[in-house]
């Protein structure tokens, strides 16, 4: 295999210059890092926020925050799998990332989705959509960067290498085929954040630079390349949709035996049997049958098929090698079968999204959320200065504009947060003077 163009070490530089040293702080960059995103407010607000189903509706379902564990998890799991599989691939082995680094992109990667999920990222991208526009990833980069307290105007002063990591979509908003996606967000990164980007892409050739951020020509224009850490932390995170978050589907009774049993029939017919292809030879292997049976059997059985199938997914991962970029980080990205990952997003589309999100049970309570969200938002545009703290406001404007300031402060907002503020603005009797804003 031939050396790849490009030095690890190199992007460990952070994006806004070098961090102040602490003395007696011997920690390397991406542990200090992981720290500083474990202890950010933008990942406790996770607890507040929606994954599948909404907050407070029960104890048992998933949150963005447990959410986010869990892909750190089955990062760390998938990292272990290819250390293993390319233990003799030094050249493979020299850009996989450390354990810190990839579970720092994990627990960061949804900390840009604002309050009710899906909706609230709907509800702010028709308030942006020309003002630069609003995406959940886009929110990501901007929190990490920009708005986290750690520094002053810097966010945590990310290096460039987690930068890439969370830059799942590396095109601007204005290049990303805005009309093609609508009413949904494009998938990209804001135009005011363009230096953090530049910044983190500064080594790379121009060459490598044109097949980074050229967008696919599918119905759905995406990046073609993502760096070898966002495309770890990117299957890690489809794993935990389509399998983690069908427990809660099935939990939840959101789907009956008879449905899903139907439903997986189609899948079965055309992949056979689920089956891993794990490196030291034990291949583990599923059936329609068996997973219908676990998940509907005890809460052990079920537990254990879902342990199984994201083990199936886990084990399969391997690298591959694109031979039009030079440079290792993104030379080197994730594959797993073609079976697998047909499963993978049948799980997501088919069961999860199709059987919950376009529940009629989820959908009002999506919408009531999309609506709230608009509401708020406009009402505090009216007069930011006397309906967002001051000290809240200030630091929001010194990194963007006012109406960027207000799409920060609702972004950033939890569900029961922005539930609340909603009441106190719009609901006769609600909230008190006293009340935390």
């Amino acid at each position: 295999m031939m050396i790849s163009q490009g030095d690890p070490k190199l992007l460990e530089e952070a994006v806004h210059g070098p961090n102040p040293a602490r003395p007696g702080d011997n920690r390397s960059t991406y542990k200090r890092e992981r720290a500083r995103i474990l202890h950010s407010s933008a990942f406790r607000r996770l607890q507040g926020k929606t994954q599948v189903m909404g907050v407070g509706e029960g104890d048992f379902h998933r949150t963005r925050l447990t959410h986010s564990i869990e892909v750190a998890q089955i990062g760390e799991g998938i990292l272990d799998v290819l250390q293993d599989r390319h233990r003799n691939e030094a050249e493979i082995i020299r850009w996989l990332p450390c354990h810190d680094l990839l579970s720092s992109a994990c627990f960061a990667h949804d900390l840009g989705h604002p309050p009710f999920g899906h909706a609230g990222e709907v509800a702010l991208q028709e308030k942006m959509s020309n003002s630069g526009g609003f995406e959940g990833n886009a929110q990501t980069l901007r929190i990490i960067a920009r708005l986290e307290k750690y520094t002053e105007l810097h966010g945590i002063n990310p290096s460039k290498r987690l930068v890439l990591a969370v830059l799942k979509y590396p095109v601007p908003y204005s290049a990303s085929a805005i009309e093609k996606w609508a009413p949904k967000p494009p998938k990209c990164y804001y135009d005011e954040d363009q230096d953090i980007v530049t910044a983190a892409l500064k080594d790379f050739s121009k060459d490598d630079l044109y097949y980074i951020t050229k967008l696919s020509s599918a119905s759905k224009p995406k990046p073609m390349r993502r760096s070898l850490d966002a495309a770890i932390m990117e299957l890690a995170d489809d794993i935990a949709y389509g399998v983690h978050d069908l427990e809660d589907v099935v939990g939840r009774k959101f789907v009956l035996r008879e449905e899903l049993d139907s439903l997986l029939t189609t899948l079965f017919a055309d992949i056979g049997i689920l089956k891993s292809d794990a490196a030291n030879g034990q291949n583990d292997q599923m059936s329609k049958e068996n997973i219908i049976r676990g998940l509907f059997g005890s809460s052990v059985e079920r537990k254990e098929t879902i342990g199984r199938l994201v083990n199936i997914f886990v084990t399969s991962a391997k690298v591959g090698v694109d031979t039009d970029v030079s440079h290792g980080l993104f030379r080197h990205t994730i594959e797993i079968s073609a079976p697998l990952r047909k499963a993978l997003d049948f799980l997501s589309d088919k069961v999860t999204f199709d059987l919950v999100i376009l529940n009629p049970r989820v959908a009002q309570l999506e919408r009531r959320g999309q609506r709230m969200v608009q509401m708020v938002f406009d009402e505090l545009l009216n007069s930011p200065d006397r309906f967002i703290p001051k000290h809240s406001l200030k630091s929001l404007i010194a990194v963007g504009s006012e109406r960027r300031a207000v799409c920060d402060y609702v972004a950033g907002m939890t569900d029961p947060y922005a539930e609340r503020v909603y009441h106190r603005l719009f609901t006769p009797g609600a909230g008190s003077s006293w009340d935390e804003l």
